[in-house]
């Protein structure tokens, strides 16, 4: 394989010819398939940084009992290494930790990857155009930082009063505890999220009694889960075509999905009455199906996928509390209305910190400002990748990346290209480097213009990539302009007063004497491509 190298000429200087260094922080699915791809591309120098024991990210760390992917094995999966031995059609977590594995050992990646080794603090070297990583075993050095953290990799342990003073073993299902027996025990789930409705039905049959505490329900979606037999397998591995025609087939009802909750909100009326039908069907108490239906609109909150939730609610030993938890007693849990639940184990299916991208790393950019700093406001960057004044820094699963429907596999991979071919614009040993500060505010301004059309379908209000070139970037920015004052005018007197502020006219725009933004744009994407 030949290696990447680069020859480099910056206020008259000329570097000497060496590869370019890559620094992966993360060994998930996101670390792992970008040093693959980076390896692929004929980069070597490449070296990934795992905090865990081993590769997985949150595959490795999330063992709770029913841990199992809520999406087709056949589309989480990278498109470049299918597995047609799956063993179901929603691969558990340690055959999705296993394929990781195989897949980094396959590519010679597994060697590259330091597990055990976390990394405290990332800082560009202005003077010398490159990323100074503080870790857990020492410095090091690289070209080309690539962030891949994760969404799920901190938990999110919610502030209970007396959460502390519990007796019993207390864990969050991130850190699940195997050396607590949970037979014959009362047990508290706190949370009714998607680790909740993994968890609650493996243990169910367990427990002496289950206390659920919901703050909010959330719509779930039939999984229709089952299991591969050996015929199946080996028909997908000698007709790989066909395990590629059913992950199209899922990516296009994926695709569906993300329409109904977008553009096309016409298709949610058979989504919701499926939604409906699943909750009908599982639960005859009339008190419990008002308890677990949403009274928010389908596509606000992530939608589940499971066919044991409602009938594990509906058991005799399980009962779902939707009072407000007051606080946590040394022997349970107790209630806003006064009552107290007594409770041997407490678990916590809370979720995880999403916002914190990169944490807890700090990273510091060129000017010595943090990115924590930079996203004291709101997350964002130029296509969920790129952060202005954060050279040669690529973000795997940024902001704005994490759809309401679809596998992040996909996700993941498609953003991996853009290291692999950003890196080579990266000169080693000069002052230049990499990043996308022309349009990232332009792009996030439309980003957020259409979240907040759409109150309702924020959570799945991803980035609209503009198309290339510059007539069509013109026509794409002048259909949003319309789109945009059309729904303002439509929109009720609340939407409006969110709405943000349009651009004035061109004639407006010369009587003041300020920039024609088109122009500007136009100058900006010129700059950008002289970078790649």
């Amino acid at each position: 394989m030949r290696e990447v190298t680069a020859s480099a000429v910056g206020n008259g200087y000329r570097a000497p010819d060496r590869p370019r260094s890559v620094a992966i922080v993360g060994g998930g699915f996101g670390g792992v398939g970008a040093a693959v791809m980076l390896r692929r591309a004929g980069y070597e120098d490449i070296a990934v940084f795992e905090r865990g024991e081993r590769v997985g990210g949150v595959w490795h760390h999330n063992t709770y009992p029913g841990a199992a992917c809520d999406v087709p094995s056949h589309l989480y999966e990278f498109s470049f290494a299918p597995n047609p031995r799956w063993s179901r059609r929603y691969a558990p977590q340690a055959e999705i930790q296993s394929y990781l594995e195989q897949l980094a050992r396959r590519h010679g990646v597994l060697e590259r990857i330091r597990t055990s080794t976390e990394v405290t603090r990332a800082s560009w070297d202005q003077a010398r155009s490159r990323w100074t990583l503080q870790t857990s075993a020492g410095s090091h050095e690289a070209d080309v930082l690539i962030t891949a953290c994760g969404q799920l990799s901190v938990p999110a342990t919610p502030k209970l009063p007396g959460l502390e003073d519990f007796e019993g073993p207390a864990f969050h299902t991130a850190r699940w505890r195997h050396d607590v027996d949970l037979a014959g025990k009362r047990v508290a789930v706190v949370g009714t999220g998607c680790s909740a409705i993994q968890v609650v039905p493996a243990i169910q049959p367990l427990v002496a009694h289950l206390d659920v505490y919901q703050r909010s329900p959330g719509w779930t979606f039939p999984k229709l889960d089952f299991a591969y037999g050996e015929r199946a397998q080996r028909v997908f591995e000698r007709f790989p075509f066909l395990q590629r025609l059913d992950r199209a087939a899922i990516f296009a009802f994926m695709e569906l999905g993300a329409a109904a909750m977008t553009s096309q909100r016409w298709l949610l009326a058979p989504f919701r009455a499926i939604a409906r039908g699943q909750i009908t069907k599982a639960i005859d108490d009339p008190e419990l199906r008002r308890k677990v239906t949403p009274s928010d609109e389908l596509g606000c909150k992530r939608l589940m996928l499971t066919d044991e939730w409602y009938p594990a609610l509906a058991r005799p030993n399980v009962a779902l509390i939707a009072e407000p938890i007051a606080e946590v007693t040394p022997t349970g849990v107790r209630t806003g209305d006064g009552a107290e639940h007594p409770a041997e184990v407490l678990v916590l299916a809370t979720g995880f910190k999403t916002h914190g991208f990169v944490a807890p790393m700090e990273i510091v950019g060129a000017h010595g400002r943090t990115l924590a700093q930079e996203w004291a406001q709101l997350p964002r960057a130029y296509l969920g990748m790129s952060v202005p004044d954060f050279p040669n820094m690529f973000l795997l699963y940024g902001p704005n990346t994490n759809g309401g429907t679809g596998s992040v596999i996909y996700t993941i991979e498609a953003a991996d290209r853009g290291p692999a071919a950003g890196g080579r614009a990266v000169r080693p040993g000069t002052a230049h480097g990499v990043e996308r500060d022309g349009v990232a505010h332009r792009v996030h301004q439309l980003v957020r213009r259409r979240a907040r059309q759409r109150p309702q379908s924020v959570a799945v209000a991803v980035e609209r990539i503009p198309p290339p070139g510059r007539a069509r970037r013109r026509r794409y920015l002048r259909a949003e302009r319309r789109r945009g004052e059309l729904a303002t005018r439509r929109a009720p007197a609340r939407a409006r007063a969110l709405a943000l502020p349009h651009e004035p006219s061109d004639r407006r725009r010369r009587a003041r004497g300020t920039p024609n933004l088109a122009v500007r744009d136009r100058e900006r994407v010129v700059r950008d491509r002289r970078l790649d």
